[in-house]
């Protein structure tokens, strides 16, 4: 298993190396976080050779823990800066990377320093040594605890963008950051008790910690190579615009005030009545500039109508539309009552049941 494991980690490694598209290699976020991976499954694969090489699963436990703490602490770490570094767009604070250093450097200096001391040889390490991994092993947890902290506020953040940017389709572009944010979570908790365990217990863990990366990895080179990085800076760039009109509004003293409220409501009016609504891929810049009206101003009378979103709002519009279609044309598809009201085939019976409870074909039953 372990050289099997040597084996994924380089052709991962060459992979982000040799493969990516040169649109991938000059863009500076992009390049940053290819590299961060690079370096983190870089040392996940020297921690198995060192394993291998020395044998040190089979002198026992203490003398396994020690390379799985060595480097995969510092693997972890690289790991969660490359998240934090595509939901920041390259942002990282001065904190960020020293705790990386500071945690880094402690657990290879506690650690060298207790074998050092030890006076036993490496085939016969003391329970002194023990201990001190289980300690290094609680550090990693308060390290990763701190950077899935960071990774899920900056996720939030991320989703309340989206929410007043794209219609309900593409909340799912950041899906993968849920599913690494989840795995590191899961990791904080169980490393420091499983790295312990018995050998079956490690290889079972192993198994499931290895796919987990490679999801991580696969996702990641596709965020990359697809669109998807360009729609959240899309969304992102229209947060950053719609704040400053906002600003600029408030400190030339211009409120919304009622007549402006009900300016904005016949302008949503009009727009609604052409349908526009219905038009899938709709965003909130698109419907603003058709209306005539500041981004800020269409964002500020949705949350005033009692709706937390734009994308919310829009979904419910939907929704009615479809309960009406579903009643009036009950000779049409599920396939043809989803284009009709701008949702992908696939996503529509996902969310009629998350918005009504029940699923289509069940609709009209409950209504006859």
């Amino acid at each position: 298993m372990q050289f099997s494991t040597i084996v994924m980690m380089v052709m991962m490694c060459s992979a982000l190396i040799l493969l990516m598209p040169g649109r991938v290699k000059r863009d500076k976020v992009i390049n940053r976080s290819r590299w961060l991976m690079v370096g983190a499954l870089g040392l996940i694969g020297v921690q198995f050779v060192v394993q291998y090489m020395m044998e040190l699963r089979a002198m026992g436990i203490t003398q396994a823990v020690l390379a799985n703490l060595a480097f995969f602490i510092p693997a972890s770490s690289l790991m969660n800066l490359t998240i934090l570094n595509l939901q920041r767009q390259g942002r990282l604070s001065h904190l960020e990377w020293w705790v990386w250093t500071a945690v880094t450097l402690v657990v290879i200096a506690a650690l060298a320093i207790a074998v050092a001391t030890d006076g036993n040889p490496l085939e016969q390490l003391s329970h002194r040594v023990l201990w001190t991994e289980i300690a290094m092993s609680f550090a990693y947890a308060i390290m990763q605890t701190y950077y899935c902290f960071l990774q899920f506020r900056e996720l939030e953040r991320m989703k309340a963008i989206f929410e007043d940017y794209f219609d309900r389709e593409r909340q799912e572009l950041t899906r993968w950051m849920k599913h690494s944010i989840g795995i590191n979570g899961l990791l904080a908790i169980f490393v420091p008790l499983l790295i312990f365990g018995p050998n079956i217990v490690i290889v079972i863990f192993s198994l499931t910690f290895f796919w987990g990366i490679f999801m991580m990895w696969f996702c990641f080179v596709r965020y990359f190579t697809s669109n998807d990085l360009k729609r959240v800076r899309e969304a992102e760039e229209n947060a950053r615009e719609e704040m400053s009109e906002s600003r600029y509004q408030m400190s030339e003293g211009e409120g919304l005030s009622a007549d402006t409220m009900q300016h904005i409501s016949h302008a949503v009016e009009r727009w609604l009545a052409t349908g526009a609504h219905l038009k899938a891929g709709i965003t909130s810049p698109i419907a603003a500039d058709a209306m005539n009206i500041p981004r800020y101003q269409l964002r500020a009378w949705v949350k005033a109508s009692g709706h937390s979103s734009f994308t919310r709002w829009i979904t419910s519009l939907r929704i009615e539309e479809a309960k009406r279609v579903l009643q009036e044309h009950r000779d049409w598809t599920n396939e043809a009552v989803a284009d009709h009201c701008g949702f992908s085939r696939a996503y529509f019976q996902k969310v009629f049941k998350q918005e009504t409870g029940i699923v289509p074909s069940d609709y009209l039953t409950t209504t006859d």
